[in-house]
């Protein structure tokens, strides 16, 4: 990953015209010009000539960026700003380390093969003193939990936060999994072969979403592997600014998928599309050794909807009585960071046999990204109010989007604004 110094081109390229401004999300509920992206260019840059240390204002600002994409989207001199953000984290990790609680989950949980799924699915047994079923009768993955009482320095515990229990069986433990290695240890099957990369969310949160998924992967024709060795895509990290963990994880996901030789690597979430297909190559771009592997390796990268889309001829479902009206919400490391995957995801919808009613600003950010739903519940919350919004105003009964992560914030904020609408991946309304 490149340091801070070397974006110091980019930073002059910034003539502070304030185009960045229009979309950028934080800049949008604070008002207040060090929350834009061209207050964060200064500021940086201030960092950078002596003139700002790693002081509190400093830090808030890098860290209240969602790194949504929209400012670079916008810049007439196509600053990188979320580029610059992460490396201006990165430069304070490695400065002052991480939090003592970060650290802990990044290098314990997320790049641990076996602490990580230990602990938690001890914590699965346990969620149920914490936190409470929001939704009564119903299951504790469909309807969310929230928490019994106010927990210090937990954001998740915030009181009223809606959020998703850790799945009883995790997706990698699934029979459906389990069966597909079974299957894949007899023989090859002819077909195209296609990797599954699950990512946390599916696996510890949300495995239906992975379990619809290999079932439209088989339904289509493909020979589905799910590499058992495959950990964390690295995003979480290299947001955060622990480039080492990133590494780490960048590295071994890339000996697990090499090892199966699939025609295809594809994933649900989207946030895991963008870390496999370039932040791979930011987290080992220091050893040149890797680079062709690397390269190889993101070249056979597709977002499911895209995969689907574009690669497989998915028979449209008819229009039933159980046909719903369907919105899409396009997750900013997807319609921004992949080239632009907006055509796709549609596509489906309306193969899926509902009927699609776009919404206002579907490019919108939700408040999730950037780790601002953590390091800032509240501003995340605002940012997701003109989400929530658009959402009402289609009277659509169901939101649909291509990243779990999204679909997290989204319900939460759907609940706190009291907004009727299911919330599901769109591989999930077939």
């Amino acid at each position: 990953m490149k340091k801070l110094e070397e974006y110091r081109d980019d930073l002059e390229r910034c003539v502070k015209c304030g185009t960045c401004k229009t979309g950028c999300p934080s800049y949008t509920v604070a008002q207040r010009e060090w929350a834009s992206a061209r207050g964060r260019v200064s500021l940086i840059k201030a960092h950078l000539d002596g003139d700002v240390d790693f002081s509190e204002k400093y830090l808030r600002q890098i860290k209240e960026c969602t790194l949504c994409g929209a400012c670079s989207s916008a810049c007439p001199n196509e600053v990188p700003v979320p580029s610059i953000i992460m490396a201006a984290r990165a430069e304070q990790v490695e400065a002052e380390g991480l939090p003592t609680g970060a650290a802990f989950v990044m290098k314990r949980i997320l790049d641990s093969k076996r602490l990580g799924p230990l602990a938690l699915k001890a914590a699965s047994k346990l969620q149920g003193i914490v936190f409470k079923d929001a939704g009564g009768m119903e299951a504790m993955e469909q309807s969310g939990l929230v928490s019994r009482f106010q927990i210090p320095y937990m954001p998740i515990g915030c009181k009223d936060r809606l959020v998703p229990g850790l799945a009883k069986t995790f997706f990698m433990d699934t029979r459906l999994v389990k069966n597909l290695k079974k299957e894949h240890g007899k023989g090859a099957r002819s077909g195209v072969k296609v990797a599954f990369f699950a990512g946390c969310a599916i696996n510890y949160l949300l495995p239906r979403i992975g379990e619809a998924s290999l079932k439209l992967l088989n339904e289509a024709g493909a020979v589905v592997i799910v590499p058992s060795a495959q950990v964390c895509c690295g995003m979480p990290a290299l947001s955060l600014g622990d480039t080492d963990t990133a590494k780490s994880l960048a590295l071994k996901n890339l000996e697990a998928f090499e090892a199966v030789e699939a025609d295809f690597i594809t994933t649900s979430c989207a946030t895991c599309t963008r870390a496999l297909k370039d932040g791979f190559m930011a987290a080992l771009t220091d050893d040149p050794s890797l680079t062709e592997r690397v390269l190889s390796f993101s070249a056979k990268v597709r977002d499911i909807t895209e995969l689907l889309a574009n690669e497989f001829n998915i028979i449209p479902r008819l229009k039933g009585a159980d046909s719903k009206t369907v919105t899409y919400h396009d997750p900013c490391h997807l319609g921004r960071g992949e080239g632009g995957i907006r055509d796709e995801p549609r596509e489906l919808i309306e193969k899926s046999g509902h009927a699609f009613r776009e919404m206002k600003h579907p490019c919108g950010c939700c408040g999730l990204g950037g780790g601002v739903s953590f390091t800032n519940y509240d501003l995340s919350m605002e940012i997701m109010r003109s989400k929530a919004e658009n959402i009402k105003d289609t009277g659509a009964d169901i939101l649909a989007t291509a990243c779990p992560g999204c679909m997290i914030q989204i319900k939460d904020g759907l609940n706190r604004f009291e907004v009727k609408a299911d919330v599901k991946h769109v591989v999930e309304l077939f």
